[in-house]
Order: structure tokens, then sequence, then C-alpha cells
């Protein structure tokens, strides 16, 4: 009797176990998540600068990934188009796509520099000039633009326009800002311009070696990344259980998706909006064609507020050089976003996220507040990889419950029949009432 009694209680402690282990590990979870949390808030200077040690000792190992992620695409396009022709003639395949890989490797690196190269050749000196030339006849453009609104207004305001001409406070303003800027543009100081001429060498060169340690670091990811994949594989399935690890294996590559198709894909549309931004700035006759096109296509990587923080520096420089075609580039630039936003984008992009616009929105928001332009630009992906497991794990979670999986059968949902499992909509005539008595008393009044 003693021997059955102490079995019947080894089963249903094993039983309790069995039931309250998961609660026990997901409370174990997160509790250690919110101990991490409070730590990171309440220690963030320190963790940023840990952060910031940490990311300067691997920037050309984080480059060199950058540059493989950015050359991959073109590599692999030249190796589909290029091995075949050399396996016909080959003895010994393995060589021969070790060859190939490599070829098509240099192909690759030699298009991303040549563009790299030529963007910064083409586009920083008249960068410079124009910053330099804006800054040095800043009030001069300043009247022009006010003698333009006097001329077109038909001389009604002349004395507000002469007013704001000889405001001390307005001009002493544009006057502290332009010798901030010429500070930047001028330096006399014989130990101030030995200073800065040793700072900027050694930032070049420091600049100048982490480069090329990335290019090294770029082309060996490429090399090897079969050998990569399949380390990461190995590791994946020695960490978790077969099922478990085909889950972690399917979220991998639907992250390689996103990330992939997002970034390669707005980089594609935001060159061919700065190619057409540059072509009809051509063929209107508008000024900085060449400098305001670039500006236009790289901050139209970042989704939503991209084309708008575009817009403002570039519409200011045109409109100080050349009212009219200020406001004529203006409407111009609205037209444009809104043939790449209906158009251009989802023809290239299509549904690459396959989030709503508002997490769009929250992830730009979010990622800008913490990690700048490139939380702008790697928030979206991010955000959309989060939601696309919350969602898998949503779907797990009520099939093992034997529940409907598609939102569409949970928007009138009013409760859940505990026995059933059935979903129950709400009532018409409850929830009207319902909504009628939350109705402040002066809406009430109104509508009898």
């Amino acid at each position: 009797m003693e021997g059955k009694q102490e079995k019947y209680d080894k089963e249903y402690a094993q039983s309790m176990v069995r039931r309250f282990l998961p609660l026990a590990i997901v409370a174990i979870v997160a509790a250690v998540g919110i101990i991490i949390f409070y730590f990171c808030v309440k220690r963030y200077a320190g963790l940023k600068e840990g952060l910031d040690v940490i990311t300067t000792a691997l920037f050309p190992i984080i480059i060199g990934f950058v540059l493989a992620f950015l050359m991959n695409p073109m590599m692999m396009v030249f190796e589909r188009k290029i091995l075949p022709f050399f396996l016909k003639k080959s003895k010994n395949e393995l060589r021969t796509r070790k060859n190939v890989r490599i070829l098509t490797t240099l192909i690759s690196m030699i298009i991303l520099w040549g563009i790299i190269i030529l963007f910064f050749v083409s586009v920083l000196p008249e960068l410079y000039n124009t910053i330099a030339y804006l800054v040095n006849h800043i009030m001069e453009q300043i009247y022009g633009v006010l003698d333009w609104a006097n001329e077109i207004t038909g001389g009604r305001y002349e004395e507000q326009i002469l007013g704001a001409k000889n405001d001390e406070k307005i001009m002493t303003g544009i006057n502290n800002v332009v010798e901030l800027a010429k500070s930047y543009f001028n330096v006399e100081d014989q130990d101030q311009l030995i200073e800065l001429v040793t700072s900027v060498g050694l930032g070049v060169g420091r600049f100048i070696v982490n480069i090329l340690i990335a290019i090294f670091v770029s082309v060996y990811v490429l090399l090897e990344k079969e050998k990569f994949k399949g380390q990461a594989k190995k590791l994946v399935y020695g960490f978790f259980p077969t099922k478990a690890g085909n889950v972690v294996m399917e979220v991998l590559r639907k992250t390689n998706d996103i990330f992939y198709g997002f970034i390669i894909g707005k980089i594609i549309d935001s060159f061919i909006i700065g190619v057409i931004c540059y072509v009809v700035m051509q063929i209107i006759d508008m000024p900085y064609p060449l400098l305001t096109s670039v500006i236009i296509g790289v901050t139209n990587i970042i989704p939503v507020f991209g084309p708008y923080i575009g817009a403002i520096p570039t519409v200011i420089i045109i409109f100080l050089t050349e009212p009219r075609m200020g406001i004529y580039f203006l409407i111009f630039v609205l037209i444009l976003q809104q043939i790449d936003g209906n158009l251009i984008g989802p023809k290239i992009l299509g549904d690459s996220t396959g989030i709503s616009s508002f997490w769009v929105v929250f992830a730009i928001v979010v990622g800008g507040s913490l990690f700048g332009f490139l939380g702008m630009l790697l928030g979206v992906p991010t955000v959309a990889v989060i939601y696309y497991i919350c969602g898998r794990i949503s779907r797990f979670l009520l099939r093992k419950r034997k529940l409907p999986e598609d939102t569409g059968d949970y928007i009138d949902l009013d409760h859940v029949d505990e026995k059933t499992l059935r979903l129950i909509p709400k009532d018409p005539e409850k929830e009207a009432a319902r909504q009628k008595a939350k109705t402040p008393k002066f809406l009430k009044k109104k509508e009898e």
C-alpha cells in the first residue's frame, strides 16, 4: 500500500513539475530581461561608452561585412552568368568554381569601389565649393531674395522688406552664423592650422588602414561564405533540438530575405530617384544639379521621412540662389516623391517588410532617436523581423490551443467559449448600448 502511495506521489510531483516548469522558465527569463533592461537604463552612459569602444575595435570588421553584403548580389549575378561557360571547358570542377568565385569577387569589388570613388570625387568638391560660396555670399543671397519678394508683391510691402534688411538683430544673427561657418573654411592661426592638419592627417591615416582591413575582410567573407554558412548551421543544430533548429533556420532565412530585399531595394530605388532628379534639373537648367540630386538620392534611403529631410536643405539652397527656381524645384520634388511612393518604390521593393505603415513610422522614429541615420535605415527591417517572430510565436500558441490563426477572426471577437473553443462575436445591440453609455453627456443632449 505504501509503495503505491509513493508511486502516486512521485507521479503527481512529476506532473506538477511538467505543468509549472514552462511557467517558471518564462518567469525567470522575464525577470532576467527586466533586470537587464533596468541596468541598461540606469547605466546607459557607461553602457554606451562600452559599446563605443567595442564598435571602434570592430569597425573594420563591421565595414568589411557591410561591403560583402553590398557586393554579394553583384557577385552572384556574375557567377550565374560566367560559371556555366567555364564549367563546360573545365576538367576540375572544384578548382574552376573557386577561380570563378575569385574572379567575380574582384569584379564586384572593382565596381563597388568605382561607384564609391566616383561619388566622392564628383560630389565632395562641389559640396565644398557650394557651401563655401553660400557662406561667403550669404548676405547677397538674402538681399536678392528680399528684392525678389518686393518685386513679385509690386512694392506693397516695401517698408517691411526694407525693415528686414536693416534689422540689426536679424543681420547680427546671420553674421554670427556666417563667421562660425567661415571658421571651418578659413583657418588663419598657424598653431590652429597645424593642429587641424595633424588631427585630419591622423584621422585619414586611421581611416585608410581600417578600409584596407575591411576590403580584405569583405573578400574573405565572400570567398568563404558557404563555409561560414555551414559552420553557422552546425552550431544551430548543435545547440538546439532538430525541430527547434529548423525553426531557427527558417527565421534566419526570413531575416536575410527581409534585410536584403529592403536595403538593396532601397539603394536601387534611391539611385533611380537621384538620376531622375539630376536629368530633370539639367533639362530645366536649375542650379546645383549634382549636389541636389545626391542629397535627394541619399536621404531617399530613409523611408517615409527621407524625401522631406532631403527636400528642406535643397529647396533652401536653390531658393537662396534663384527664388523662382526654388519654388519650381519644391513642386518637382513633391511630384517626384509621389511617383516614387506609388510607382517606382512598390515595383522595386514590393512588400519586402510585410509590416503596416504604423510599424514603419514606429521603427523610423525609435531607430532614429536611438541610433541616428543608421537606426532610421535599419529600424524598418529590424522591426519587420521582430514582427515576423512575434507572429510565428502567436500562431504556434494559438495552434497549440486549437484556436483560429487568422487575425480577421478576432476583429469582432467578444470572448472564446471555454468548452467548445468557438469564437463568440460581439452582440450588436449590447455593443451599441455600451458605446452609448461611453458617450459624454453633452454629446447625448446634442444627439437628442
